[in-house]
């Protein structure tokens, strides 16, 4: 009697991954900065929801190496413009939170199980266009003024600059590229 596959409890892009004894996790990170300084206060800066992590662990026994080889062919794949490929994630936890796109983040690693002849495997997907990333874009952006230099409009008359120190008379005595390169070197 050949052996069953387990359930499929995570598929990307629909292709199953079968681990035995899969545990999942998933969590979301809020990042803030300590405002304090070096007074005891507990303000803090809130820095947005980063993406969550779905954390994969299960088992793959020797007899199954093929399924150790497709989990390794798509934390491998790229797609056409050699960036890593993303993946739709389908999993309970995943649909929970709300996770939808994924990629393979950090280190995937299957580690030799001496007495269950298998390999132990844990991987994490980290998601990418989140619904938070996807608030933001939709946000309006403030526009930007346009900065630029504004020469003077209208020349002061002699009696006008008889109030003012002599070191604002030199500044103004000086004009064109003089004045420029002046200013320049910081005089």
């Amino acid at each position: 009697m050949p052996k069953r596959n387990p359930s499929v409890q995570l598929a990307l892009n629909g292709t199953p991954i079968y681990l035995n004894n899969i545990l999942m996790s998933v969590s979301v990170k809020r990042e803030e900065k300590d405002m304090s300084g070096q007074k005891s206060s507990t303000k803090k800066s809130d820095k947005g929801v980063k993406a969550k992590e779905l954390n994969v662990t299960g088992f793959i026994p020797y007899s199954q190496k093929e399924w150790l080889t497709k989990l390794f062919n798509l934390a491998e794949s790229e797609d056409g413009k050699g960036e890593q490929s993303k993946y739709r994630v389908s999993c309970t936890i995943a649909e929970a939170v709300n996770m939808r796109e994924v990629q393979f983040s950090g280190e995937v690693s299957a580690i030799e199980q001496s007495g269950q002849l298998g390999w132990a495997i844990s991987f994490t997907l980290r998601e990418v266009n989140s619904v938070a990333e996807k608030k933001d874009q939709r946000k309006k952006k403030p526009k930007a003024k346009a900065q630029g230099e504004k020469a003077p409009t209208a020349n002061k008359s002699a009696g006008e600059n008889s109030g003012k120190s002599g070191e604002e008379n030199k500044s103004d005595e000086r004009k064109g590229w003089a004045k420029d390169l002046d200013d320049w070197i910081g005089s």
